[in-house]
């Protein structure tokens, strides 16, 4: 996504899908802002998710993961289970979320030759990560259908048979929007990937990623709740590489807020970005990169080198809140084996990404009103 192209591209965005919006308002029963209860989704990606002994449940999420690239030389040296060698101690959550931003497939062939940046990993990638701790991956980004609708099938299957649950896209629109249901003790949380346009936007009987327009927004939400979700989080890949903030995911944080979500986690940028609050709901812009395989452009940009591990913690007795955990992530210094920060790094960088976070040694934990149930509404 290029930014010379990218702010005449968003204001455009904005004034159309504006006008759908009012248009919509006027109109019972038409598009985002229809009554009529949605269809039941004819599946969906489940998971049965154990409480620990503490009786709180975590859902984690890190960044772009790609365990390849030029990391494959020192991969091919020291095994898959080298660059997660140190980022594996921040995975801490009962159930942990990645975005596999590279097929896993042994298909390397680039399906667009006038793509500047094609990634590809091979199968033995997904064992690796589900030997760190990792449970799910999202496909749901640019890089999906790197090496084809064969290598995006590769890479479901590839993940699957580790272990580890995909979302996000698909073989056809039926599978792409499939939401990942997560069942616990506590409730259920229904998890929807969805990204800007990349130009592979999955339809009825042709493989891609579900895109961001009102109907997305709004179906993803309807059938992660029909499917019995009491919390909804959509998982997004939006932005600039290395770039603030932009106006596309300001618009798109404000439709997943007034349609009912209950927190967004973004991907993308490459680096971090804030984390907001509209209302009640988080807003984590972007979690930058976690393992991925790519010597990366923060001195270009002057941008920090780190991400994050973001998780949302529940309990019976307990209002909601986020734990937030930094990595250093800069391939010039850690060279492709990322790590956590240390107590002083992370007290020095973490509250600049919100003022009301307090610091527990190196997580910072921020106050959520967010994840309250319906009924309780």
């Amino acid at each position: 996504m290029k930014r010379d192209h990218k702010l005449i591209r968003d204001h455009k965005l904005i004034m159309v899908f504006s006008a759908v919006s009012v248009l919509a308002a006027g109109a019972v029963g038409i598009g985002i802002a229809r009554t009529d209860p949605p269809p039941p989704p004819l599946a969906v990606v489940s998971r049965d998710v154990a409480i620990g002994p503490d009786g709180v449940l975590s859902v984690q999420f890190v960044g772009d993961t790609m365990l390849g690239g030029a990391a494959q030389p020192v991969i091919d040296q020291f095994g898959y289970d080298w660059p997660l060698q140190f980022a594996r101690e921040s995975l801490t959550g009962d159930f942990v979320v990645a975005t596999a931003e590279a097929p896993i497939s042994t298909i390397t062939l680039p399906w667009d030759l006038n793509k500047p940046y094609s990634y590809s990993t091979r199968p033995e990638a997904a064992a690796g990560l589900a030997r760190a701790g990792i449970d799910a991956v999202t496909l749901a980004n640019n890089h999906s259908l790197d090496t084809g609708p064969l290598g995006l099938t590769d890479t479901m299957v590839n993940a699957e048979a580790a272990g580890m649950a995909t979302f996000g896209a698909g073989p056809d629109m039926a599978r792409a929007e499939q939401p990942l249901l997560l069942r616990t003790q506590l409730g259920t949380i229904g998890i929807v990937g969805i990204g800007e346009s990349f130009g592979t936007r999955v339809d009825d009987d042709e493989a891609g990623t579900v895109q961001f327009n009102p109907k997305t927004v709004r179906r993803g939400i309807d059938l992660a709740r029909a499917a019995g979700a009491d919390w909804v989080i959509a998982h997004v890949h939006w932005g600039d590489n290395y770039a603030p903030i932009d106006g596309q995911q300001r618009y798109w944080a404000q439709q997943l807020a007034d349609a009912g979500y209950d927190m967004v986690i973004g991907s993308g940028p490459h680096y971090v970005q804030p984390i907001e609050f509209i209302g009640a709901m988080p807003v984590v812009y972007s979690v930058g990169n976690f393992a991925f395989g790519a010597p990366g452009r923060f001195r270009d940009f002057a941008v920090p080198g780190l991400g994050l591990a973001v998780s949302v913690e529940l309990s019976p007795d307990r209002a909601a809140h986020l734990s937030v955990r930094c990595l250093l992530t800069d391939n010039d210094i850690v060279a492709f084996q990322p790590r956590p920060c240390t107590p002083e790094e992370a007290e020095a960088y973490l509250p600049r990404l919100n003022p009301t976070m307090s610091m527990h040694r190196d997580v910072g934990v921020l106050p959520c009103g967010c994840f309250t149930r319906r009924d309780q509404q």
